[in-house]
């Protein structure tokens, strides 16, 4: 009994847990093994190999596009392994609350460091369509290709690895009745690594968490509006000139942005600390927890270095945009909703479509809802902020058509998970809303100026 007592203990003791980013929804992680070569093994990581061809690209002056592309494709790797760090960093520290903290506040680091280098490259509307087109991604593309995927298919994660255990299933095979076609059909399940298509598919989740975060981003949907309305008065109705809009603009974005920063700490309080079990319930059964990957130590040191090289190829992709956009004519607003977004969001793309096809909506819908939700009330005001202390003139004029899209995109949103259910053709829908957005967005002008269209 001690023996089993101090087992017990032992292994309590190396339990880790793991955050969906920006929420208190917990998941497993991002990749299979223990150490570093767990993390870099990824088929992702092959394009690592763009880091010193985009760095050499840059210095070399070869033509903006290859150093655009080249540091836009070393970005994927370096973004899916920055989030696994941080993900084994507060997995490590054996707390519960403070790795929902640490997870909650770096968890789009990627987009805050590609903010800042904007931002310093005084490119505002490629600021402000990032932000926009990681929240237009995240709730449209990554949760509808989800519920489209969790809708149609079923992944049965054990039976792939039972079909590589079993390696005399092919005998077992020769041995059984032809005639039970239920047998049949299992075995040719897990021989396909447990993939089957279902029709009248309906997936269920926990409805309290999917509206909170829906909830918070009709908030930020809000505050951007009517900021951009009050803007569009004050320059219309009053006859501003563009020096006296910016100084009234500034000090308003400025403090909507600490209001906002607020609401995401009250945002952080309930999911933490007033609501945490329901908020961490998500109703798609018990995942057993997974032991660290690396120490601490090593994950604060990797994550201060892949920073750093995620800040210095993303200073040199934002400095090829503007030679970018004339070379290929190519609108900055469609790179920056549509193209970069991309970066930060390839990994948890693809396992919030992972998790829907192994019935885990509830996952799928905190990795896409709840990221655009650390996005619009932490990440957008938290430029505005950082502008500020940069002397760079950074509102929340995200203009017209911007604040348009995105609030009707969170409704339709909305309207998708408020009774608790999604199917493939919700999934399609959303997807074909991100497709007439792309649309839109490849045929908007560049900005003149300051000013965001």
């Amino acid at each position: 009994m001690a023996e089993e007592g101090i087992g017990s203990r032992r292994a309590e003791r190396h339990n880790t847990t793991r955050f969906v980013k920006g929420t208190n929804v917990k998941k497993p992680s991002n990749f299979e093994g223990t150490g570093l070569i767990a993390i870099f093994k990824h088929p992702l990581s092959i394009f690592m190999i763009c880091v010193p061809f985009g760095i050499w690209s840059y210095y070399a002056r070869w033509n903006s596009a290859y150093t655009f592309w080249l540091n836009f494709f070393a970005m994927l790797p370096m973004a899916k392994i920055l989030g696994d760090i941080t993900e084994e960093l507060a997995a490590g520290l054996r707390n519960d609350l403070l790795a929902g903290l640490i997870n909650a506040t770096f968890g789009n680091a990627v987009e805050m460091v590609i903010t800042v280098q904007t931002l310093r490259g005084g490119l505002y509307a490629v600021v402000k369509a990032t932000l926009l087109g990681s929240v237009l991604s995240n709730v449209l593309l990554v949760l509808g290709m989800s519920f489209l995927f969790g809708g149609l298919v079923n992944v049965s994660g054990k039976a792939e690895a039972k079909a590589k255990e079993e390696q005399r299933r092919p005998s077992v095979r020769n041995s059984q009745k032809m005639e039970d076609p239920e047998l049949l059909d299992k075995l040719d399940k897990e021989e396909t690594g447990g993939y089957s298509v279902v029709a009248e598919k309906v997936q269920t989740f926990k409805i309290l968490g999917a509206m909170v975060n829906t909830s918070m981003l009709l908030l930020s949907c809000l505050s951007f509006t009517l900021v951009t309305v009050f803007g569009t008065m004050m320059a219309g109705q009053y006859k501003m000139d563009n020096a006296s809009l910016e100084e009234v603009m500034l000090p308003i974005s400025r403090t909507c942005s600490i209001i906002i920063i607020s609401a995401y700490v009250a945002y952080i309080v309930f999911q933490l600390f007033t609501h945490r079990t329901v908020m961490a319930d998500t109703g798609d059964g018990d995942d057993d927890e997974e032991e660290g990957s690396i120490t601490v130590t090593t994950a604060a040191v990797l994550l201060f270095v892949m920073t750093s090289i995620v800040a210095f190829c993303s200073d040199l992709l934002v400095d090829s945009i503007e030679n970018m956009t004339a070379d290929a004519h190519m609108g900055e607003h469609f790179i920056g909703i549509i193209l970069l977004p991309i970066v930060g969001n390839a990994c948890e793309h693809a396992a919030a479509v992972r998790f829907a096809m192994q019935d885990k909506p509830g996952l799928s819908i905190g990795i896409a809802v709840g990221s655009s939700t650390q996005i619009a009330l932490f990440v957008v005001p938290f430029s505005v902020l950082v502008g500020w202390c940069i002397d760079r003139p950074m509102d929340l004029n995200f203009g017209a058509l911007n604040v348009t899209v995105m609030t009707l995109s969170v409704i339709v949103v909305l309207s998708m998970v408020v009774d608790g259910q999604s199917n493939w053709l919700q999934g399609y829908l959303l997807c074909a809303a991100y497709a007439v957005i792309a649309v839109l967005f490849w045929y908007v002008p560049n900005s003149t100026g300051d000013e965001t269209i």
